[in-house]
């Protein structure tokens, strides 16, 4: 799970988390509780918002020892808590969390709102996890206001949540929760860590700004990079790997024996395509006119040279992106991300 490698990627606001169907918890599942730098509370809401509670509930049962003091209906608790386990004395410490933990059910199976949401924002606010729900198909349920107001309520006390539903309910899950981020600087920044390098915040943003979210190409520009880059200075971009791969498809052959080349007559390469000849020079014209090869005179016959300019090549790599569709990330279990097509 993304969440678990860059939680603080994740921190203090709402983040929208497609994903595949088989990739989210199933109703026997109790749930997940990871803790590195940060608590991540991994849990499967359903419409019945007495049994998601139980579920979170269940989670934090036994999690006395992330108990700091607050204010808020265990302010007495937590402040005793924190003195048994300043002194050492664990035991005491656990048993009356415990204690309180069983009250706490008990209001939760009563359905005892007003103690049961106070109960729960107080220890949530102590613990502060990263809290990662699960929802099937939201389409198909019947009662969805008491969900949405569930998950308002842990956001407007400052609980970091992040909504992970099946790529089919994006437009409703959307539409529900229009203040959620799909995080794509952080899913980018997770790839390149999977990759080996080490990436800024602003440098992924840029990637996405030059690529449009392409995984290819951003794992291109990467390959000629330093293993750590903070600033965009850092960032070296290899145009002549990524070139053939922004033009149109018919003259990739051509762009590829070109930067091979450098500089080359029609002979060199009039045999290496499976174009004909007028083909073959309305290609290079093609190319001369995307700023791409310089075209001159050598003698009696035609030279066609390479230019390597980079202000060319961005305006290839944007009109490239400009022509593709709009793409979202979807995050799969194995820890791989990609881009897909919104609609």
């Amino acid at each position: 799970m993304i969440v678990k490698d860059i939680p603080e990627e994740f921190l203090n606001d709402l983040y929208l988390y497609p994903t595949h169907r088989w990739n989210l918890l199933e109703l026997e599942d109790s749930g997940r509780f990871y803790y590195k730098r940060y608590p991540i509370i991994n849990i499967l809401a359903t419409p019945n918002l007495k049994k998601t509670i139980l579920r979170l509930l269940f989670i934090i049962k036994d999690k006395y020892y992330l108990i700091n003091p607050k204010s808020g209906w265990f302010e007495n608790l937590f402040n005793y808590i924190y003195q048994k386990k300043k002194y050492k004395k664990h035991y005491r410490a656990k048993k009356a969390y415990f204690r309180a933990i069983k009250d706490f059910y008990n209001d939760v199976k009563n359905w005892d709102f007003k103690k049961v949401r106070g109960k729960l924002l107080s220890i949530l606010k102590s613990i502060n996890p990263i809290l990662v729900i699960d929802i099937h198909d939201i389409r198909k349920w019947r009662h969805k206001k008491g969900f949405v107001r569930f998950i308002n309520e842990l956001r407007k006390n400052n609980i970091s949540v992040v909504l992970r539903y099946p790529i089919e309910s994006h437009s409703l899950i959307k539409k529900l929760f229009p203040e959620g981020k799909i995080n794509s600087i952080g899913a980018v920044r997770y790839f390149a860590k999977k990759l080996g390098y080490y990436i800024s915040n602003k440098v992924a943003q840029h990637l996405i700004k030059i690529t449009n979210g392409n995984l290819e190409i951003i794992e291109i520009i990467l390959r000629g990079c330093n293993r750590n880059i903070k600033t965009l200075r850092e960032l070296k971009i290899p145009w002549l790997k990524i070139l053939p791969y922004i033009v149109d498809s018919k003259y990739r052959k051509l762009v590829e024996m070109a930067i091979e080349l450098r500089k080359f007559h029609i002979d060199d390469i009039i045999y290496r395509v499976n174009y004909k000849l007028p083909t073959i020079y309305r290609y290079l014209n093609d190319l001369v006119d995307l700023g791409i090869l310089a075209k001159y005179r050598f003698g009696k016959k035609v030279r066609f040279k390479l230019k390597y300019n980079k202000s060319s090549f961005l305006n290839l790599l944007t009109k490239f992106i400009d022509n593709k569709e709009n793409y979202f990330l979807i995050f799969l279990l194995d820890g791989f991300i990609e881009f897909r097509n919104f609609e």
